[in-house]
């Protein structure tokens, strides 16, 4: 997604835990992962969430919509075979801060690993 959208800021911690003087600025996309799980033998499973921070409600509406479409569209690679819909995009104010922030999630479909 970096170079999809090269004036993004990509981390993965929220807002309120960087450091007073080393918030990035918006728009800001915070990526995390609760773990990959089998659903069947051969199936490694993770939910993905994303949480975008933008200047107005409208603006990180809009990114993480992109972003979301994006993921939903991602045709495979070498370790993912692809992206599900979970939730989302929520707009909603980060209650932390008070800007606006969407969030959703996918669900990633993990290639398996060689041993």
């Amino acid at each position: 997604m970096r170079a999809l959208f090269p004036a993004v800021a990509f981390g993965t911690k929220r807002l309120d835990d960087f450091a007073e003087d080393d918030v990035p600025a918006l728009p800001y996309a915070m990526v995390a992962s609760d773990g990959a799980f089998v659903r069947q033998p051969t199936t490694l499973v993770a939910t993905v969430r994303v949480a975008v921070w933008g200047e107005s409600d409208a603006a990180g509406y809009d990114l993480a919509d992109d972003l979301h479409a994006t993921l939903l569209g991602y045709e495979g690679g070498s370790e993912v075979r692809g992206f599900g819909p979970l939730t989302g995009p929520l707009p909603t104010e980060d209650p932390d801060t008070g800007q606006p922030l969407t969030s959703f999630t996918v669900s990633a479909r993990l290639r398996p690993r060689s041993p």
